[in-house]
């Protein structure tokens, strides 16, 4: 009994590096960068090893877009503590980055031309509270305490402003690297948005 608990620890443990490795791989490499001859390469394991622990490359995309999933729904929360702390430009282009430099966004154009995926990763989504229409109220919520926190001006539309946030960083999520302004361009808008509302 004792050998097989192992055995089942040693293939969990070999599965969480794996996807380590995967999500590494997509965020140098992109979507197509990751393969399983190329996920044996990086991990330094046989080419056959991947296929003993996943059934298939869609198996490592979707445990991948879950996994960064339940990381957003942990950033969506750490941002309101953030609240009151550092700067409000500086939370946004905290929480943006968490968002954009998520491998989980290159991945993210292979689940919307697959309906059933998207279907399956909507509803991990929706279980972690982060669901799709969930964006706007997590930047809305922040902004909200930080009005409480006296650093947002009492006459600003908390609600407004989240889903034009939200809406802005979708757009950049969609577009994935056809247009993407780079960080210091990224910095200069959500801080010139934070100073705008500021107190």
């Amino acid at each position: 009994m004792a050998a097989a608990k192992r055995a089942v620890e040693s293939t969990q443990q070999l599965r969480a590096a794996l996807l380590e490795h995967a999500q590494r791989l997509v965020g140098r490499e992109g979507a197509s960068g990751l393969t399983m001859r190329a996920l044996a390469a990086e991990a330094g394991v046989s080419v056959g090893l991947p296929y003993k622990i996943f059934a298939d490359r869609r198996e490592i995309v979707d445990e991948i877009i879950a996994a960064e999933l339940r990381g957003l729904a942990a950033a969506a929360e750490n941002l309101l503590t953030r609240a009151g702390t550092y700067t409000v430009g500086d939370n946004l282009v905290w929480f943006a980055s968490v968002l954009l430099n998520s491998p989980a966004v290159p991945l993210a154009h292979e689940l919307h031309a697959d309906e059933q995926r998207l279907e399956s990763a909507t509803r991990v989504a929706n279980r972690t509270g982060l669901g799709p229409a969930a964006f706007p109220t997590v930047l809305a919520d922040y902004l909200t305490a930080e009005q409480r926190a006296g650093r947002v001006r009492d006459n600003i539309d908390c609600q407004a402003f989240g889903f034009l946030i939200a809406g802005a960083l979708h757009n950049l999520l969609i577009a994935g690297r056809t247009w993407t302004p780079d960080r210091g361009q990224l910095e200069r808008y959500l801080t010139a948005t934070a100073a705008a509302i500021a107190r």
